[in-house]
């Protein structure tokens, strides 16, 4: 996937605060650390001591292992491919109490030689629901990265398209009810033909009960030309930087629109430069949200803040942590649970 992975901001010193036995609290009080936490070589924790409310919350996007994981038909793994994916929804309840997970779709087939369009195998896809059975975690979202959909056309498209509908119709093997497209490239001139794609899948897939979204990439999907010759200008106030994350944001949420699809908001991937321009982009995409949420973090704005926010809108769906490595997980983790209020409903 093309996505930054952002390294965690280091921790701000804190207390520990437990939380009672109510499945929800107000405040912003800090999860009680468990001994082993994963940070400073200490291995990879185990789950946080808070209701279980709390981290039904949570979800873990399998990209956030890539480095580390093998898979059945992985040609010599090297030394440090010690996971098989099959057992990364136990290892998500033994060290994170979560059970919830996000497929990278090229997780869950032989994408060997690029091969990025193969389609599911509905023999290995039934593999993979029996462990998710087995250790009670639940498939919220695949992202599938099949290609980039603003700038498709004929052939490429029709290719797409084909593949596309085989994701649909394997995702319910996986009880999966959300699948993620590529939308890199969108702007004011690939507007209209990202609309028309994104509109033929989710027409497809609707009647079969998924829901197709998007993230914000970058600024929301793509810069237009307007910002860059705002710029040029030599004459006039100074830019404002939260514009362009405005514009982008925006495009996006009327695309969504058009297509009848949903937005998948990225906190991480709004391009916000402050606290209040993510919040910006929260309410804007928060109407269509699909029930999933990617977090990373950033040193512009504060995650607990960031989640307190998304919670007084109103969302009951998955924060889904998009970070490389548990220490880093482990911080994010510990900033989002003690600031959910909603139960979980999506």
């Amino acid at each position: 996937m093309n996505r930054r992975i952002f390294l965690a901001r280091t921790a701000s010193a804190a207390t520990g605060v437990a939380f009672g036995n109510a499945a929800f609290a107000q405040g912003t009080a800090t999860t009680a650390a468990p001994q082993n936490r994963g940070a400073g070589g200490r291995g990879p924790g185990t789950p946080a001591n808070v209701a279980a409310a709390r981290l039904a919350r949570v979800s873990l996007m399998t990209l956030n292992f890539s480095s580390m994981l093998k898979f059945p038909w992985s040609q010599n793994p090297n030394e440090n491919q010690t996971l098989s994916v099959l057992d990364l929804p136990q290892m998500y309840q033994d060290v994170y109490g979560v059970s919830h997970i996000e497929f990278q779709h090229n997780h869950l087939i032989d994408s060997t030689g690029n091969q990025q369009q193969r389609p599911p195998d509905p023999d290995f896809f039934r593999q993979m629901r029996a462990k998710l059975d087995a250790a009670k975690v639940t498939a919220t979202q695949v992202n599938i990265e099949i290609g980039e959909i603003p700038n498709l056309s004929g052939e490429a498209r029709d290719k797409w398209m084909i593949s596309a509908r085989q994701w649909v119709e394997a995702a319910p093997i996986l009880g999966v009810k959300r699948l993620m497209l590529n939308q890199t490239g969108l702007n004011e001139e690939t507007k209209a033909n990202c609309i028309s794609v994104w509109k033929e899948i989710q027409d497809y897939a609707k009647p079969r009960g998924i829901k197709i979204s998007a993230e914000t990439r970058g600024a929301g999907g793509g810069r237009g030309r307007g910002a860059a010759g705002d710029a040029a200008q030599p004459s006039g106030p100074p830019p404002d930087p939260r514009a362009a994350p405005r514009a982008a944001y925006t495009l996006l949420e009327n695309v969504i629109e058009a297509a009848g699809g949903y937005s998948n908001i990225d906190i991480g991937g709004v391009g916000a430069p402050d606290q209040q321009t993510l919040h910006d982009a929260i309410k804007a995409l928060y109407p269509t949200s699909s029930g999933n949420m990617h977090i990373k973090s950033s040193p512009n704005w504060d995650i607990g803040a960031a989640v307190r926010f998304t919670e007084s809108l109103g969302f009951r769906g998955h924060y889904s942590i998009e970070l490389n490595g548990h220490p880093a997980i482990r911080q994010v983790y510990d900033q989002i649970l003690p600031n959910v209020t909603n139960p979980l409903t999506e």
